[in-house]
This record gives C-alpha cells, sequence and structure tokens, in this order.
C-alpha cells in the first residue's frame, strides 16, 4: 500500500512539473501564429469616405454664334434739294418735318423773264411756219428758189429748238421731290436769291432704314447677304431686327475692318438716321450645342478637363472648348449629352476619387454674348 501511494505521488509531481513547461511553449506558438494577423491588419488602408459634391446633367441646347459691333442708323436715300438754276425764291410749298411724296412741288425759282421770251419764240415760230406756208405755195409755180425754202424751213427748226432749251430752263425753276420721304429743316426764306450751290432743304426716305456698322477682317468669311441680325438702340427698350443686303468690298487698312449695310423697317417713323446702334449679328446656329458651367472647366498642363460622375467616382475627363460666354462655355469633345459632370468641390477631387452625388443643379441660361 505504502509503494503504491509513493508511485501516485511521483506520477503527479511529474505531470505537474510537464504542465509548467508546456503552457509557455503553447502561449509562445499562439503569439507567433497571431502576428501575422495584426501586422497585416496594421498594414491595410482605412477604406476611403466618398465626398458630398453637386452634379449637373449635360443637355444639348441651341447656341447662336454672333458678332456684337456698333454702328449707325442711315436714311435709306438722302438728298439736298437745291435749285438748278439761279433766281429769286418765289415758292415754298411744304411744311418742315414733314413727309411729302415724290413729284411733289417743293419750291419755284422765279421764271417770269423765262415765259415772257417764250411767247416771243411762239410768235417768231408762228410767223415763221406761215413763211414756209407761203413758200411752199410759191415753189410750186416757181415762184422761190429751193434755196429760199431752205433757209426759211431751217429758220423754223432753230426757233424751236430755242424753244426747247427754254423749256428746260423753265422745268428747272420747279424744285420737285425726287422720292418720297421727309423733309428736314428749311434753310432759306421765300423772296431768297438762291443758286445751285445753295441748299434750300434736305430730304431723306427713312422707311425703310439702313444701318451701317463695323467688323473686324477676321469674320470677313462669315458675313454674307441675307443674314439677320438684331440692334438696339438709346431710348428704346426694344429689339429691333434688321438683314444684311451689302458688305464694303475692300478692308480698311487703318481699322483692319469692313463695313457692312443693313436695311430694316421703320414704320410710323420711329427711328430716326444718325441714331447710334448696338448691333449683334448671328453668323451660325447649333441646335445640339453641349454647354458646361464655366467654373467646371478645369485647365490642366496639357488642356482643360472636367469631372464626370462615374460609379460613385469622379473621373478626370479632357475636353476641348470652342465658344466661350459669361457663364457657360462650348465642349466640342469629351462630354455627351446625359453625362453627370460635378459642379462643386473641385479643388479637392482626384482622378477616381470615390464622390457622392449631393444635389442636381439646374443647368444656367446665359447663351447671350
Amino acid at each position: 500500500m505504502d509503494i503504491t501511494k509513493n508511485h501516485l505521488q511521483v506520477t503527479l509531481t511529474l505531470f505537474c512539473l510537464s504542465l509548467i513547461f508546456l503552457l509557455p511553449a503553447c502561449s509562445k506558438t499562439d503569439e507567433k501564429k497571431a502576428e501575422p494577423k495584426t501586422a497585416a491588419a496594421a498594414a491595410a488602408p482605412p477604406k476611403a469616405r466618398a465626398l458630398p459634391v453637386q452634379g449637373l446633367v449635360v443637355e444639348s441646347r441651341t447656341l447662336e454664334k454672333s458678332i456684337g459691333a456698333t454702328g449707325s442708323l442711315i436714311a435709306y436715300e438722302a438728298v439736298d434739294i437745291r435749285p438748278e438754276r439761279t433766281g429769286k425764291l418765289m415758292q415754298l410749298n411744304f411744311n418742315e418735318s414733314s413727309f411729302v411724296k415724290k413729284g411733289r412741288l417743293l419750291a419755284k425759282i422765279d421764271d417770269k423773264e423765262l415765259q415772257a421770251e417764250r411767247k416771243r419764240l411762239e410768235v417768231s415760230l408762228d410767223l415763221a411756219e406761215k413763211e414756209v406756208t407761203r413758200g411752199n405755195e410759191l415753189l410750186k409755180i416757181q415762184g422761190v428758189s429751193a434755196e429760199e425754202m431752205d433757209r426759211l424751213n431751217n429758220r423754223v427748226e432753230a426757233i424751236k429748238a430755242e424753244m426747247a432749251v427754254l423749256d428746260v430752263q423753265i422745268e428747272k425753276s420747279n424744285i420737285v421731290a425726287p422720292f418720297s420721304g421727309l423733309v428736314g429743316l428749311r434753310q432759306k426764306s421765300l423772296g431768297a436769291y438762291v443758286t445751285p450751290n445753295d441748299i434750300i432743304v434736305d430730304l431723306k426716305q427713312v422707311n425703310p432704314l439702313k444701318l451701317e456698322f463695323e467688323v473686324p477682317e477676321k469674320y470677313i468669311s462669315q458675313v454674307r447677304a441675307n443674314q439677320a441680325l438684331s440692334f438696339t438702340v438709346v431710348g428704346f427698350d426694344q429689339t429691333f431686327r434688321a438683314k444684311v443686303y451689302a458688305t464694303d468690298s475692300e478692308i480698311a487698312p487703318e481699322t483692319r475692318t469692313f463695313r457692312v449695310r443693313a436695311t430694316c423697317a421703320n414704320p410710323g417713323n420711329r427711328l430716326k438716321p444718325g441714331q447710334f446702334a448696338k448691333v449683334n449679328l448671328v453668323t451660325d446656329k447649333n441646335n445640339e450645342a453641349i454647354m458646361v458651367p464655366t467654373d467646371a472647366v478645369i485647365p490642366v498642363l496639357d488642356g482643360k478637363q472636367v469631372f464626370v460622375y462615374k460609379g460613385g467616382k469622379a473621373v478626370a475627363t479632357p475636353v476641348i472648348v470652342e465658344d466661350r460666354r459669361a457663364q457657360l462655355v462650348e465642349v466640342t469633345t469629351g462630354v455627351s449629352q446625359g453625362d453627370t459632370i460635378i459642379v462643386s468641390a473641385l479643388m479637392s477631387l482626384t482622378n477616381g476619387a470615390p464622390v457622392k452625388i449631393q444635389e442636381l443643379v439646374e443647368p444656367v441660361n446665359d447663351l447671350a454674348e
């Protein structure tokens, strides 16, 4: 019994000692196995947080390309009314700043002397014709020579020629309107002695009017007849319409510009020749232009780019821009209709950065020059 008891005590003692030595070894093994997991976890970067941004859905729009210029309204036809012969001004048949029709008698120069001279010639012509009649009767009986008859006939023709010259002078005494239009302010009074150098009044055709303006020579290939344009003038809130009908045949070397003329209706004669006009000439129209906000286009080293929203990320997309306005710019390459571009937090974005569209903004309406 004592031997058995001693044997059990020895066995228990050895078992306890083995546990003491084995436990630290197990702990070290577990620590070694755990070390790689902890290092891998430490090496993995934290998941990036999506940046909230504003987006804009790209739509095609109608874009009119135009040229801005300044010009003046001028009369469609204009003339200074002057007498064609020297004499005393006997009649003035118009009111200042009034409308007159073509052919109306505006003024008359004293022609009493011319009329008297014409009556004298009429008497001379009558006498000469009677002499010719008598001569023809005498010629039948050889009572007058052929040479004498030639002289009598020539005298009749000479008197008629004098009367024709006199009729022209009498006609020049009547000053008529060459076209329908508005007369201006009278510059001569009734009874004044006038010459062809004197202006009695000016006459202008003001419906329609002409609009004349200058365009830089770089646009010479874009301006042509029948192009529509709009213009504004001081004193009127409305916009007027006109149409190009002619361009100058040369470029002015001093200004490197060429003149363009257009016509516009002027009902009621509201517009006046000489008024200053701001012109907007449409040169091209694109019904499918891609317009994006100017602030969304970012200059980069090799051009320009925008950030397009794709699959939760901001994708840097190179673009080519053409026509720039105040708040919009036309993109010809890189962006299509239906794409969503990012319009906020642009300085915080990088290519491929995770983003979240927090709000879709409305496109700006700014297509004016």
